[in-house]
């Protein structure tokens, strides 16, 4: 298992600016497993988003979330392709 910290600075700043305690968000982290049985690869991480949303509402900061989401998820997608 390998415990993976990624970071984009200007999406960390958007979004800080915004709320500093979204600093308990960013930067993201995953976790790249590989399975014991059957081999391959999971990819575990929380959307950026779930845990933001409930902080603020404020849309500029949304708009950042759901980007770093996208960004998240394909990740994910190229890793397990």
């Amino acid at each position: 298992m390998k415990r993976i910290i990624l970071g984009n600075p200007l999406i960390a700043i958007t979004m800080l600016k915004r709320e500093l305690t979204t600093g308990l968000f960013v930067p993201v982290e995953i976790l790249v497993i590989e399975k014991e049985t059957n081999g391959g690869t999971k990819v575990v991480y929380t959307l950026p988003s779930c845990l933001i949303a409930g902080l603020n509402k404020d849309e500029e900061l949304l708009k950042a979330v759901k980007v770093l989401d996208g960004k998240l998820e394909a990740l994910a997608r190229d890793i397990l392709a």
